[in-house]
């Protein structure tokens, strides 16, 4: 434990914030795999999604300040509740979007968030964006655009929508983080998760109908995965301008769709890996760039 603790210490700042950012990444990353290996109805999935999540972010700020509940839990803001909505279309939109195209697809496409994120920051937040993340964000969306080179049948193209619409909500959750120094977090995740859960629930969710094996994929992504993940990269945004933090998002596009490539065996379109290519190039180049300008 100290090792680790030291380990972190040597880290200040934006360095900081990208380590936490990056580490969140790669648990993200086992996202996909798992909703391909749990294979069951969306709206069962979503409920699970929703409610395990919810359980173990009050668990932790119950733990490690009980006070923010208090204040900003049971006593809600219009603003905190209109956020976690938005993540909660994300969540749902997120499921029904990998159940309608490629696993690369949905990623590529909902990280389309940097742009978003880059425009929502500069005219609600006053961010100034360095010449290097702009040209970043440019190149980018070049790559996502070659997603569409490969022409979608009508269930993709379906697919495709539902991750811009994720792309839009997470750029605005990730907003409200910066402008909230992240301190209340865990509150939009929380109420997030109960809403998805209700909709599910009033939608015709299942939860007890799954065999065994689909119940311990549950609890891996629902308990663990998404929980430590979110509660990473939560983190970064207290450190780093939101379109640098929706940059190293980027990095699930290159490490989503190779675990389902590895696990399960499904190949994205020659386009649709180009793109992403493109993508994790770029995000390297301005993270090596940004990280020499402050050493």
């Amino acid at each position: 434990m100290n090792l680790i603790s030291n380990t972190f210490s040597r880290f200040q700042g934006e360095a900081r914030g990208r380590l936490f950012t990056l580490l969140g990444v790669m648990i993200l990353s086992f996202d996909s795999l798992l909703v391909r290996l749990i294979d069951s109805d969306e709206w069962t999935l979503i409920f699970w999604r929703g409610l395990l999540p919810a359980v173990v972010f009050f668990l932790v700020q119950w733990k490690m300040d009980r006070q923010v509940l208090e204040e900003h839990l049971f006593y809600p803001k219009i603003s905190t509740l209109l956020t976690a909505i938005l993540f909660s279309a994300s969540t749902i939109c997120f499921v029904f979007s990998l159940d309608h195209t490629e696993v690369t697809s949905t990623l590529v496409i909902t990280n389309t968030a940097p742009l978003i994120t880059a425009v929502l920051g500069f005219f609600f937040l006053g961010e100034k964006l360095s010449r290097s993340t702009m040209i970043a964000i440019l190149i980018s969306v070049g790559g996502i655009w070659l997603v569409f080179g490969y022409q979608p049948n009508p269930a993709e193209l379906e697919g495709d929508s539902l991750a811009m619409v994720t792309a839009i909500s997470m750029s605005v959750y990730l907003i409200m983080l910066r402008k909230t120094h992240a301190r209340y977090a865990t509150v939009f995740l929380i109420y997030s998760g109960i809403f998805t859960a209700v909709v599910a629930l009033l939608a015709g969710a299942k939860p007890f109908s799954l065999p065994p094996i689909k119940d311990l994929y549950i609890v891996l992504l629902c308990g663990v995965v998404l929980p430590c993940s979110f509660l990473l990269i939560n983190i970064g945004p207290r450190y780093l301008p939101a379109a640098e933090a929706s940059l190293i998002l980027l990095l699930e596009v290159l490490f989503g769709p190779l675990l389902v490539w590895l696990i399960i065996g499904e190949t994205p379109a020659p386009a649709v890996a180009l793109g992403a290519g493109i993508i994790v190039v770029t995000l390297a180049g301005h993270t090596i760039i940004s990280q020499r300008k402050h050493t």
